[in-house]
């Protein structure tokens, strides 16, 4: 019986929920399948368990009548110019922003029309991530688009755990933000917050707009062990989904490299972009604990945006 989680366009998230029942130390078989939806289809996330032949996802085809809907490289962003600290909903759709992640990631990379990355840090009381894991991700940051990385004080997030949406994660970072796009900036929303995704503990970390991410502190603490910290998979789920953002794998460009068992994700276990790294089973699936780095492959995939793919 594979587990499938959908995804779908509209800023929904791409987040591997790994329902597997693992018996005697093995799998039996099972498979997770990730849908990805085209930038204007509607948006939805859901887990549905199909039977051991067929699926009944809304589509027809592919193996055990699962579907894969066609990707679609979102357009090159327009020239933002000069916009206010709340630019008008039409003006901040056209870099690529307000659409799924991967949207953004050309105006993330290339020198025009953003010349600085804003890492905007929001963050629940309880939730705050350790200072090694955003300096590491900065750090990449810097690297991968060849900018300056904006570092404002963190803006408190009210309230306590719940259960997050992802419409919930992005009415709290427009709600709560500080830093508008536009005017030579790229601004990444990044939410650690308590509580789970739709009451799911087994999601660390999900992607749900072009330029909106959320990492779960309570589900990862959870899902560390003696061998492998929270602190490490911190550092991974946080990686993991700015890469998302930046277009991998493949959500931009389709170089036929992402997983065909979890489109969105890496093959290679050594990179960070592996489909395990945003569940809360990544320490049963990669025993040594999560990578932290992006890849060799990842990486030409980001210089080939950054020059104009």
């Amino acid at each position: 019986m594979p587990f499938r989680l959908i995804h779908h366009g509209g800023g929904r998230p791409i987040a591997v929920v790994l329902i597997l029942l693992l018996l005697a130390g093995c799998t039996s078989g099972r498979k997770i399948e990730v849908e990805l939806g085209t930038p204007d289809s509607p948006g939805g996330s859901t887990t549905t368990a199909a039977g051991d032949d067929t699926g009944t996802d809304g589509g027809g085809g592919g193996r055990d009548g699962a579907t894969t809907a066609p990707r679609r490289s979102p357009p090159p962003p327009g020239d933002t110019g000069s916009q206010p600290s709340s630019p008008p909903e039409g003006e901040r759709a056209s870099d690529g922003a307000s659409g799924p992640p991967g949207s953004f990631a050309r105006t993330l990379l290339r020198p025009e029309p953003a010349s600085t990355v804003v890492f905007e840090l929001l963050q629940q009381a309880g939730a705050e991530p350790r200072r090694a894991t955003l300096d590491h991700a900065k750090s990449v940051l810097r690297s991968v688009t060849a900018k300056s990385v904006a570092d404002p004080s963190p803006i408190a997030v009210p309230g306590g755990a719940q259960a997050w949406t992802p419409e919930s994660i992005r009415d709290t970072a427009d709600r709560l933000t500080k830093a508008g796009q536009g005017g030579g900036r790229a601004v990444l929303h990044v939410l650690f917050l308590r509580g789970n995704l739709q009451g799911n503990d087994e999601v660390l970390g999900v992607a749900v707009r072009g330029d909106v991410l959320a990492v779960f502190s309570d589900s990862i603490a959870a899902a560390g062990t003696p061998l492998v910290s929270g602190g490490a998979l911190e550092d991974a789920v946080l990686l993991h989904e700015l890469g998302h953002l930046l277009g991998l794998v493949d959500l931009v460009v389709d170089t036929g490299r992402d997983d065909p068992e979890h489109p969105g994700h890496s093959r290679n276990r050594d990179s960070v972009m592996y489909w395990a790294v945003e569940s809360s089973l990544v320490t049963q699936v990669l025993a040594g604990g999560p990578p932290r780095d992006f890849d060799r492959q990842d990486l030409a995939d980001l210089a080939a945006l950054r020059n104009g793919a």
